[in-house]
């Protein structure tokens, strides 16, 4: 009887550690299988370490004349910038009555630019551009550099003064590029490159489509470093 009590009791103690042993592992294995199935992304959002602002002059050469623009532009981690800018096509000394062969264009635009070496003296930045591209209408246009009195605010004019952008065809304007940039001073960036705009849109025409060169400056703080 008394060997019976003592088998009973060691086999009650050998399944009381097999369970509890069984208990532990099953517990580290469900840890484990709940930290592998926590979803992984392929890209991890950075911390952000640095700000900037800055100014940005730029002159377009290429197919409708040359343009300029003017942009403002936020820089995080001096790698990537987001802003605005306006693109205007300039004057022309040989088309002083309007009569070019490409009408001029406005394009206004939200930019975004990646430059993934920024602190090395000659770097290349990518710049996107998109917004509206707006063309003259050259019939507005040149009734108003006629000799003629200027129109009102009901026949296509703005503010008592004709707007040959207000009446003519608009599009969808995406313009890439690519820059060479150079770190002239701290505050100071000089660049060189090429993009291409294309124009999607019923009103679309040709001359909305262009390839051109740009030389620019940008003047402001780019890496400013945010204190934690």
């Amino acid at each position: 009887m008394k060997h019976s009590i003592r088998v009973i009791l060691l086999l009650f103690i050998g399944l009381h550690s097999v369970g509890q042993a069984f208990g532990q592992e099953t517990l580290i294995k469900i840890r484990k299988d709940s930290s592998s199935s926590s979803m992984k992304t392929l890209f991890k959002p950075h911390k952000l370490t640095s700000v900037g602002l800055s100014l940005q002059s730029q002159m377009l050469f290429g197919k409708g004349g040359p343009e300029r623009s003017m942009g403002i532009q936020v820089h995080l981690n001096n790698k990537l910038s987001l802003g605005i800018a306006s693109f205007n096509s300039m004057d022309r000394r040989d088309d002083r009555n309007g009569m070019a062969p490409e009408p001029r264009q406005r394009f206004n635009a939200i930019t975004l630019e990646a430059t993934p070496m920024a602190n090395k003296v000659f770097h290349l930045s990518f710049p996107l551009a998109i917004g509206r591209i707006q063309l003259e209408d050259p019939m507005i246009y040149n009734y108003s550099s006629s000799m003629m009195p200027q129109p009102g605010p009901g026949h296509g004019g703005y503010m008592g003064r004709n707007d040959p952008y207000r009446n003519g065809p608009r599009a969808l304007g995406v313009q890439p590029g690519i820059n060479l940039e150079v770190n002239l001073f701290k505050y100071v960036k000089v660049f060189g490159g090429a993009n291409y705009r294309f124009a999607f849109g019923e009103e679309k025409t040709r001359d909305m489509s262009r390839a051109t060169g740009t030389l620019g400056i940008k003047v402001g703080v780019f890496d400013k470093k945010v204190k934690r």
